[in-house]
């Protein structure tokens, strides 16, 4: 089978997820209708190191990276992955799982790691870390929920519902890795060049001339 096909015995969406470039995008825009705002802040004392934090809840760079490092182990560099959708999914991760569980499709973390079995990328799911596996589990997780036999209405007001709890519970995004959380497509924004904010800035007065004294 070639590089992350869909496992015997898997549903189709399952192997479009894992073959797509989009596999760590999260969710996708037209399920979700509302723009949710989160407040996302820089990293004080609490999230020194952090590359999130969500509540009470930390996720260190470390993770990211270790979990950026498998997932391209198993999608392959051609994927073009990159480790603000690992944090992306690192942080949605909890949310995802409870939510496919509360629909009666549950992936559990052995679920996660006989899909990567399957997937025909060589990769020992054996040997990957614990954030490799949430992440894995998260994308399982949003195909899971965004099957066909799901309405549309019901798969919106899921999304819907993991945004306001996690706006609920306050998430911190370390500025390295972008300028917030965009809960249109649930994904990390770009951090804006300071030169934007600069620009929009008035444009100062030249003070009037003083009117020239006559000899």
């Amino acid at each position: 089978m070639g590089r992350c096909g869909p496992p015997s015995g898997t549903g189709d969406s399952i192997g479009r997820v894992t073959r797509s470039p989009r596999l760590l995008t999260a969710v996708a825009a037209p399920v979700l209708a509302v723009v949710l705002a989160l407040t996302v802040s820089g990293c004080g004392s609490r999230e020194s190191g952090a590359a999130a934090v969500v509540g009470d809840r930390r996720i260190s760079v470390a993770a990211v990276q270790e979990a950026y490092q498998d997932i391209v182990s198993v999608v392959g560099q051609d994927q073009q992955v990159n480790q603000n959708q690992i944090l992306n999914l690192l942080i949605l991760e909890p949310y995802l799982t409870k939510a496919a569980a509360a629909a009666g499709r549950g992936v559990s973390a052995e679920d996660a790691r006989l899909n990567i079995k399957a997937s025909g990328s060589g990769t020992d799911p054996s040997k990957l870390s614990y954030p490799g596996i949430e992440v894995w589990r998260a994308s399982m997780a949003i195909s899971a929920l965004q099957q066909s036999d799901r309405p549309a209405d019901t798969v919106k007001a899921t999304f819907e519902g993991i945004g306001k709890e996690l706006k609920s519970t306050g998430v911190h995004v370390n500025p390295r890795y972008g300028s917030g959380l965009d809960y249109v497509n649930f994904s990390i924004l770009p951090e804006k060049p300071n030169w934007l904010a600069s620009s929009a800035a008035p444009a100062a007065t030249a003070p009037a001339e003083e009117p020239t004294p006559s000899p």
